[in-house]
């Protein structure tokens, strides 16, 4: 009986020791599967989201059938624990007891989810670290975790986990600007191979070296690195291989990226057609990127309002009576152009004949879909033509209103070569628009290359501040690296700056004076410009980029008057003025509160899930304060034979013995010495029960019996040996000793004699 309970339980130990080698490859899959990720998101906090989760629930799952629960039960309460962790990260306190989730716990899931599908629309990669892109990393580690453990261990079919793996490489290798990483691909196909072999030694302990596994293994590799440079969808080039036949702009986090790429197609796209009644093609404005966040330009995100066919939008920014203006209408067609922004003239006044829902932007005049594309859309937009003056420029600037000033902001670690250099292109100027003028002419002036290839093959492609510092030392990129250059030059220099992003004008298919004809504006056209803010002007664009657009006249030598200085406007001042420190948009110090931490719903989630570990494990602590109890007591008092027969039978039932009250000590001995013979348990166990016969049958007696403690260790030591390491985790976490003494563990194992 004694050989076959410890059959058993080494049957137990290696099923168990199984579970763990399987778990252990699951988290080396989920690891691979973040590598491949990487670029969705900016920063490290979804990385270490992802991992956190899965590796507890995966850990998790293995600590459930290390104590006996069975294998297909554990995904239904690892369903359970991810509830609770995700009621508690993202339920926003609608849990009951913060922990079980109820009807507006699911609500708040819903809009975090609805949040994100916007949120997705309208960024790219890598998109920002938001809470509800959170929510989808720990929904989806969640889920993952739970699949790749149900197929790899409570159902024993580990092949079908590549499915999952394929779906989730998918995201990244359609996504991704640059596509799939091969070492991501070759890394989860390693993963891959590994939870196989892994599964091979559980099924077959003996199973011979691996040597063919491991040939078989590294010819996969090499074909996954094959296909990931020659297969479709993940090649070099990414997202743009789905998108190939049409423009798609203004999606994304990083539209002046999407821009470059659409720069350097191989074959112009026809993005529009427009006629005007304005003398000249017009530049067409899709948005205006105002939010410089350090890495990107983004459009600030504010209230909008609806906007009706053919109302009037508008007041202008910062536009006074004083500006010349004059009204054209511009009737556009969209042919292959898709964006969530409308490409007009700027600044628009109103729009007749579109589809669908539209807003507007009260701040910049940015009309924006609502659940809409321009895909298809014919329209006819009302703009001002606006002819500022030199002397209106110049006696304007000055003053900025406060909702201007966060369009001075500029990252705490912003390269100083971007501050210098505007410090020295604008030395001798007094005005805040001969620094303007001085900052254009800067740029096309001295020594700069137009090249789409050049910032892509030097590795400084982008918009951000360190790329542009090496694009002032380069002096090659594109509109892109004008624009965003000459923006941040002159928020350093206190000049409110902006990026704007459309196309130029075109190209016009003949006409008459009165009427110039069609113009077409293919993928060629897409540009980036900036504009500076002067008060009783507004903003003004400006056009940097060497052999790109046309400069405007308000900043032609030949049309500038005296260069005499005029006097400055009531109140101005031609000092350069305060940086403002912190973007109001992205710092709560203007509301005055500190915004969250992106981790905080992780780390609460976790921290939740740390609780419920700590609640599991009370059970294991109060057995161990009793252990340490009654061995304590065994130095200090007489009659220490009871305590020792007590903490015995607590120590069997807690490995799976019956230990009935009723069963004499003898028998109870005899039991517990077959099952350690052959260890020093066995003749302490002996020494034990003389002690308690004594005790019980002998005359009374005040002599304290040395060496219980020690006996007893010795007893529970061989008892735990022989039981297996998987018994031991059980009887730690779970002791049944705690239970009322009249309850029966359902285990056989040593069962009575």
């Amino acid at each position: 009986m004694v050989s076959e309970a410890v059959s058993v339980g080494l049957a137990g130990v290696r099923r168990r020791q199984a579970y763990w080698r399987l778990t252990g490859a699951l988290v080396l899959q989920m690891l691979a599967l973040s590598i491949a990720l990487v670029g969705l998101i900016q920063g490290p906090t979804w990385w270490f989201a992802l991992m956190l989760t899965s590796s507890f629930l995966l850990a998790a799952g293995a600590c459930l059938r290390a104590v006996g629960v069975h294998r297909r039960v554990v995904p239904l309460l690892l369903l359970l624990l991810s509830a609770m962790i995700m009621t508690v990260g993202f339920g926003n306190g609608t849990g009951l007891l913060g922990l079980i989730p109820t009807p507006g716990t699911v609500q708040r899931w819903g809009d975090y989810l609805q949040q994100a599908m916007l949120s997705i629309y309208q960024q790219g990669t890598p998109a920002e670290s938001l809470p509800e892109f959170l929510f989808l990393v720990v929904g989806g580690a969640c889920c993952i975790a739970i699949a790749l453990d149900a197929l790899a261990i409570a159902f024993r079919v580990p092949a079908y986990t590549a499915l999952g793996v394929a779906a989730v490489l998918v995201v990244p290798g359609a996504l991704l600007g640059d596509g799939l990483d091969p070492t991501a691909l070759a890394a989860s196909a390693a993963a891959f191979l590994w939870l196989l072999r892994s599964d091979v030694r559980t099924r077959r302990p003996g199973a011979g070296r691996p040597g063919a596994a491991l040939s078989i293994g590294a010819s996969a590799v090499a074909v996954a690195m094959l296909l990931a440079g020659t297969a479709p969808g993940f090649d070099k080039g990414g997202a743009t291989s789905f998108t190939a036949g049409g423009i798609s702009i203004g999606g994304t986090v990083t539209p002046l990226i999407d821009l470059g790429k659409d720069l350097r197609r191989p074959a112009a796209v026809r993005a529009l057609t427009y006629t005007t009644t304005a003398p000249t093609g017009q530049y067409l404005k899709l948005a205006s990127l105002d939010q410089f966040t350090g890495s990107v330009w983004k459009h600030r995100e504010r209230d909008t309002k609806r906007l009706s066919d053919g109302v009037a939008i508008g007041p202008v920014a910062g536009l006074s009576d004083s500006v010349k203006t004059s009204k054209i209408s511009t009737t556009v067609e969209i042919d292959d152009m898709t964006s969530r922004w409308l490409p007009v003239p700027a600044p628009v006044q109103s729009v007749k004949g579109l589809n669908g829902t539209w807003s507007w932007d009260p701040d910049d005049l940015t009309l924006g879909g609502i659940n809409v594309t321009t895909q298809g859309q014919k329209y006819t937009a009302t703009s001002l033509l606006l002819a500022p003056t030199a002397d209106q420029l110049k006696a304007a600037g000055g003053f900025v209103p406060t909702d201007v000033e966060r369009d001075l902001f500029l990252p705490p670690n912003t390269p100083a070569v971007i501050a210098q250099t505007a410090l020295a292109a604008t030395a001798g100027s007094v005005s805040e628009y001969d620094k303007a003028v001085a900052l254009q002419d800067y740029f096309r002036d001295n020594g700069f290359v137009y090249s789409t290839q050049t910032p892509l093959k030097q590795g400084y492609d982008g918009d951000g501040a360190r790329v542009i510092a090496k694009f002032l030392e380069v002096k090659s990129g594109y509109c892109v690296h004008f624009a965003s250059a000459m923006a941040l030059m002159a928020r350093s220099l206190g000049i409110p700056a902006r990026v704007a992003e459309g196309y130029l004008p075109g190209t016009s298919t003949g006409g008459t004076a009165n009427s110039p004809g069609i113009y077409t504006v293919t993928s060629d056209d897409l540009h980036a410009w900036p504009e500076l803010y002067f008060a009783g002007v507004g903003w003004v664009p400006f056009e940097p980029t060497v052999g790109r657009g046309t400069i405007p006249s308000y900043t032609r030598p030949d049309a500038l008057p005296n260069q005499t200085v005029p006097t400055s406007a009531p109140g101005a001042t031609s000092a350069p003025h305060r940086v403002v420190p912190t973007d109001p948009a992205n710092v709560a110090g203007a509301a005055g509160t500190t915004p969250p931490s992106p981790l905080q719903p992780v780390l609460s989630g976790v921290g939740v899930a740390l609780l419920i570990v700590a609640v599991l494990l009370t059970p294991a602590v109060l057995r161990r304060m009793r252990r340490r109890a009654r061995l304590r007591r065994l130095s200090e008092s007489w009659g220490g034979a009871a305590i020792v027969w007590d903490e015995l039978r607590d120590t069997a039932r807690d490995l799976g013995w019956s230990a009935p009250d009723t069963e004499t000590p003898r028998v109870f001995a005899r039991r517990i010495a077959a099952a350690v013979a052959g260890t020093p348990g066995e003749d302490a166990v002996i020494r034990l029960l003389d002690v308690r016969e004594r005790d019980s049958f002998g005359p009374p007696t005040r002599a304290v019996a040395v060496g219980l403690a020690d006996d007893l260790r010795l007893v529970i030591d061989a008892l735990e040996a022989q039981a297996g390491r998987g018994v031991r985790l059980k009887a730690a976490l779970i002791p049944v000793s705690l239970l009322p003494a009249g309850w029966r563990s359902p285990a056989s194992v040593g069962g009575a004699a």
